[in-house]
């Protein structure tokens, strides 16, 4: 409701005319009159009588409100998204700053008009908001102080792509300070900045290391998720999760050990020492693939630390330690088979040893 409407509506609630009320705030009728019918607003030093004289807060007598519902948000916005199939730019803007100076603090609902008219723009433009570019990009940074973490966040999204399309790269890699060094969105961003810079190179390690990254994100989310079936003895997905992780190690090029590594722990829970010897093998016999990763073209841009025989061999030796003497390999070990593979690699391990 308007300042005029909430006055209307409560001075009636009291049975009182506007001659009365005009006579106890020391004003004309005629000034109630036109507060009533929106043509005047009452002087700010009225205010509070007017809301002392209607019992009501002055909140109330002006609207106010400090929070919108995600109910009233979504409607405001369905409102403004009809307006501009309905109306032009210019009369959606007007009513999107009366809308704005009406909930000055309510930031999730500014920003979203903030994008629509941003995204209006660009559409009908092609220049990227020209005639309303001022007012969007200082929308976008007053919310980067926004209380809201999402809020800021979503901001500075949005302030990026904005000086992106205006090839502002330096504003663009300023807003890249709201991510989180361990958000990948940072460093993908950045990247995209030095493509359109011309530096190549940085783009090409920035995204390979955020390649990198995301592969270690998903394989932990796998291995949680292959765990939580274990433990609710689910062996059907949790195999099929095993499977899952080791295609995702053989396209992120991880090398044939980190392919195969995931599925002993599982054959060791079904006590398939069939299974679970032929991968012990497999792994004893890729032991020098676990750094395959660095030898991938889709890593090349990156630096990764070099690693000799010698650190091979370590593993190797303590891997066959392992098989040898943990407990949980027990049952793999009273296999028909467990002598052969045994002698077999406290063969090629000694071998290796001396060489």
């Amino acid at each position: 409701m308007k300042i005029n409407e909430v006055i209307r509506k409560y001075r009636k609630e009291k049975h009182m005319t506007q001659e009365e009320m005009a006579n106890r705030l020391g004003v004309t009728a005629p000034a109630v009159n036109k507060w009533e019918s929106g043509a005047s607003s009452p002087d700010i030093a009225l205010l509070a009588p007017i809301a002392r004289l209607l019992d009501i807060s002055l909140d109330e007598l002006l609207s106010f409100k400090e929070e919108l519902s995600d109910v009233e948000v979504s409607n405001v916005i369905k409102e403004i998204d009809e307006m501009f199939d309905k109306e032009t730019i210019e009369v959606v803007f007007h009513q999107i700053t009366d809308i704005i100076r009406e909930y000055p603090n309510a930031d999730t609902l500014i920003l979203s008009l903030a994008a629509m008219l941003d995204a209006r723009c660009l559409i009908q433009d092609n220049d990227g908001s020209k005639e309303y570019g001022e007012w969007i990009r200082k929308s976008y940074e007053n919310l980067l102080s926004s209380k809201d973490e999402a809020t800021r966040l979503r901001a500075a999204d949005c302030l990026f792509g904005f000086f992106l399309r205006h090839e502002q790269y330096g504003n663009a890699e300023e807003c890249l300070k709201f991510f989180s060094i361990q958000n990948p969105e940072r460093k993908r961003k950045l990247a995209t900045i030095y493509c359109e810079t011309g530096r190549y190179n940085e783009a090409y390690k920035a995204l390979e290391e955020t390649l990198f990254s995301e592969y270690q994100i998903m394989s932990a989310a796998m291995h949680e998720i292959y765990m939580v079936a274990m433990k609710t003895e689910d062996y059907k997905k949790a195999g099929m999760i095993i499977e899952k992780e080791s295609d995702l190690s053989e396209l992120f090029e991880m090398g044939e050990y980190h392919r195969i590594s995931g599925k002993l722990d599982f054959f060791v829970a079904m006590e398939d020492a069939e299974q679970v010897l032929d991968i012990m093998d497999l792994l004893l016999s890729h032991t020098d693939s676990l750094t395959d990763f660095a030898k991938s073209g889709l890593y090349e841009h990156m630096t990764f630390k070099e690693t000799d025989s010698k650190f091979v061999e370590k593993i190797s030796c303590n891997l066959f330690e392992q098989f040898c003497e943990d407990v949980s390999y027990k049952f793999v070990r009273e296999s028909r088979r467990w002598n052969a593979f045994k002698e077999k690699w406290k063969s090629k391990i000694k071998q290796n040893g001396k060489a």
